[in-house]
């Protein structure tokens, strides 16, 4: 795999986002579905588009990434690495780094608890101190009293607050004292002033008096109270004091109470039952439902007249002559397998009914009108059974999506539907095909009923769902992938002319090598690679002794049974082998190895999975010299003669090459002190790349570095406060750091 990008420095405030556009090359020999994950952030903050890259071998693509960080991410500079990997076993990663740079934005904010206290004397209030910033901060607080009369304590004056913390403080608030008055508010402000930010919160003190004007007014009102009891109790035995005191009532006081029986007990009640109007004991009510033990009880269950199966959440409702015609009495909701029961009623016959949507109304046992309905007779105290209802279900509509492991190819899948109830006519069936898009439909399907759905498309493994539909229900079935069917390639090898026995044929699956031969006998040099795992793309290699290695690339699509393959071997051909690194003794993968001369245009490449950075190159003549050259974008090119003998391989060759981008690096100073924060920018007219020199470094304060630049010559500048201040003409050399000290303001 292989990554790049012309992002290497990202700014991004708090709160904001950044974008980090990767350019993947797959390098693999099958194809890849590509994903990226971030070290160095949290993954929730980075999101990808798209979330997953599909590649063919050699291919390219783009991702992009959105990096979004919180109001409270602490200032500075993150290193971070995004890592894009396959899927497939034995993928090789790719990285890319980028420096974060997060501004400094401090912000304070204060808060009271509470923030209005009524007292006499002194208040305590809680002051909350705030840090939305992204810098620690030393908060100074400090109370302000435009009264000028209140005494204020700030414990503690001076709070330390962490990035995204609270910090406490208590403010104590003392009043002068009032005998009589209202209640007075005493405001006071509490200010926080830090590092570039500042807040303020109000604070009242609400004093109220010693003796409130609430108190007084009590005491007024009940002297007042005092001085009318004492004149009415005087007035009351001056008026009244010579009438004589009685308990007798006159008999026109109980006229309105209900005279007594014999015994003392009130006429008309339980104790004297045959009274008019009274009820007998153990008398039941008119209407509702009976006591349980003492009514009538119905069961049965309510079916589908297509599958005859149960129907759950649907209600009965019973029904009886009246004066008036029929009246509903009670009701019951039929359970999850169509039964359903209704208890406590009176003894009598009775109309069963069903009305519900998606469902034709129908009566007991299967009528569609009154007149042709049987009735049911509820005895008192058992269980009538067998009370069953038929009804007919609307058609119902049945949907839903079908995916394929290859969504580039417009695959065309054909969905079936067959009714799976007991008794239906296994000759009736329903079809429909997917659109490009998966979705697929069916309408007017007899309902209720349970469907067999299958899914069938060319080269892919058949799959079967079971899906219940309800009377008149628009469904939606679950998604249903199909997995590809798995391929073979077979076909014919020869020396150019004839078949050629004994080669092996080899390739890898999921990471794992499989190899076959050619038969020496019979079909000769026929070949057969089974079990191939759909779609994919698969790089067979043939070799036998005596004959140049060749190599075929086969694309399978899903389910492909490839049969036509013809490879022919040259034979007597020279083979050079070996291998590729890199200065560091890293082996070095996609090096294009080329030869020149008689054998111009043999070309081949080294290996970015498994043993990577190896290479075999076959068709060279035997028996002589051959130069070899080896390139990669980002090394310097190297050359190399080699000597083929007159039979058999080359003895293997390692090659090194070396980078052909180079650093540039120094520091930016001022009267020989580090300057920290400048940044510095190089550019060769095309290529920009930026940095800020930093505190600390391998050069000391005011250190810069410029990785990964290309040879030639930059103008390197220094930037101070938006103004220019410095600027050098620097030629990078690849393989090695460039030193360039930058100076401010000297000659």
């Amino acid at each position: 795999m292989r990554v790049s990008s012309t992002v290497e420095r990202l700014d991004v405030a708090p709160g904001g986002t950044g974008v980090v556009p990767l350019d993947v090359v797959n390098t693999s020999d099958v194809i890849e579905s590509l994903s990226v994950h971030a070290l160095g952030v949290p993954e929730a903050r980075v999101q990808t588009e798209p979330p997953a890259l599909a590649l063919f071998p050699e291919a390219s693509g783009e991702l992009t990434l959105t990096v979004g960080l919180p109001e409270s991410f602490p200032a500075g500079t993150y290193p971070v690495t995004f890592v894009v990997a396959g899927r497939s076993p034995g993928a090789r990663e790719a990285y890319h780094d980028v420096d974060i740079v997060v501004p400094a934005r401090p912000h304070v904010s204060l808060a009271a608890t509470p923030s209005l206290v009524r007292t006499r004397g002194r208040a305590a209030f809680t002051v909350e101190v705030r840090n939305d910033g992204n810098v620690p901060l030393d908060v100074s607080l400090r109370a302000v009293d435009s009264d000028r009369t209140v005494r204020t304590t700030l414990s503690p004056s001076t709070v330390s607050v962490a990035p995204g913390s609270v910090g406490t403080a208590t403010v104590l608030l003392k009043g002068p004292r009032q005998l009589l008055g209202s209640d007075r508010d005493r405001p006071v402000t509490v200010l926080a002033q830090a590092a570039e930010t500042e807040a303020s919160v109000a604070l009242v003190l609400r004093q109220r008096s010693t003796l409130s004007r609430g108190l007084i007014t009590v005491l007024v009102l009940l002297a007042i109270i005092a001085a009318w009891a004492l004149a009415f109790l005087l007035g009351m035995q001056q008026v009244l004091g010579a009438d004589p005191y009685t308990k007798v009532a006159p008999p026109s006081f109980f006229a309105a109470l209900p005279a007594e029986g014999a015994d003392g007990s009130e006429a008309g009640t339980d104790a004297d039952p045959g009274a008019a109007g009274a009820a007998p004991a153990g008398a039941l009510a008119k209407d509702g439902p009976l006591p349980a033990g003492v009514g009538a009880t119905v069961t049965g269950t309510v079916l589908g007249s297509s599958d005859k199966q149960g129907i759950g959440r649907i209600t009965v409702v019973a029904l009886r002559h009246g004066r008036d015609g029929l009246v509903q009495v009670s009701s019951a909701a039929t359970q999850a397998d169509g039964t359903y029961t209704m208890s406590g009623l009176f003894p009598g016959a009775y109309l069963l009914r069903v009305e519900a949507d998606g469902y034709d109304t129908a009566w007991h046992p299967s009528a569609a009108t009154e007149a042709a309905a049987q009735e049911v007779t509820a005895v008192a105290q058992q269980i009538t059974t067998g009370a069953d209802l038929t009804v007919d279900g609307h058609d119902a509509t049945l949907s839903g999506n079908v995916v394929t492991g290859d969504p580039e190819d417009d695959v065309e899948v054909k969905v079936t539907a067959r009714p799976s109830w007991s008794g239906a006519d296994p000759e009736t069936s329903y079809e429909t095909t997917a659109d490009a898009s998966g979705a697929y439909s069916f309408a007017d399907l007899p309902a209720p009923g349970t469907y067999e759905l299958t899914f069938a498309a060319e080269g892919y493994q058949p799959a079967t769902t079971t899906e219940r539909v309800l009377g008149g229900q628009e469904r939606f079935a679950l998604d249903v992938r199909l997995g590809a069917g798995t391929g073979s390639i077979a076909g014919v090898v020869t020396d150019g002319t004839n078949p050629l026995g004994g080669v092996k044929v080899s390739t890898t699956i999921d990471g794992k090598a499989v190899t076959v031969g050619t038969p020496t006998v019979g079909q000769v040099g026929s070949f057969v690679v089974p079990n191939l795992p759909t779609p994919g793309t698969y790089v067979l290699t043939f070799t036998k002794d005596g004959f140049s290695p060749t190599t075929s690339v086969v694309d399978l699509g899903p389910g492909e049974q490839r049969a036509d393959l013809s490879v022919a071997m040259p034979g007597g051909a020279g083979t050079v082998t070996g291998r590729v690194v890199s200065a560091s003794g890293k082996p070095l993968g996609g090096v294009t190895v080329s030869a020149g001369g008689a054998a111009a245009g043999t070309t081949t490449t080294t290996l970015t999975a498994g043993a990577v950075g190896s290479f075999t190159l076959a068709g060279l003549p035997a028996g002589g010299s051959v130069t070899l050259t080896f390139t990669r974008s980002g090394y310097t090119a190297v050359t190399l003669p080699v000597t083929i003998p007159a039979s058999g391989a080359a003895k293997p060759v390692k090659v090194t090459l070396d980078s052909a981008l180079g650093s540039l690096t120094g520091r930016v100073t001022s009267g020989g002190s580090g300057v920290v924060g400048a940044t510095v920018t190089a550019t060769d007219g095309g290529l920009v790349r930026t940095t800020t020199s930093t505190r600390s470094g391998d050069r000391g304060s005011g250190t810069y570095v410029l990785p990964k630049l290309p040879e030639g010559t930059y103008t390197v500048t220094v930037t101070v406060d938006d103004a220019v201040v410095a600027t050098s003409i620097v030629t990078v050399s690849g393989g090695s750091p460039t030193v360039c000290d930058l100076p401010v303001g000297e000659g």
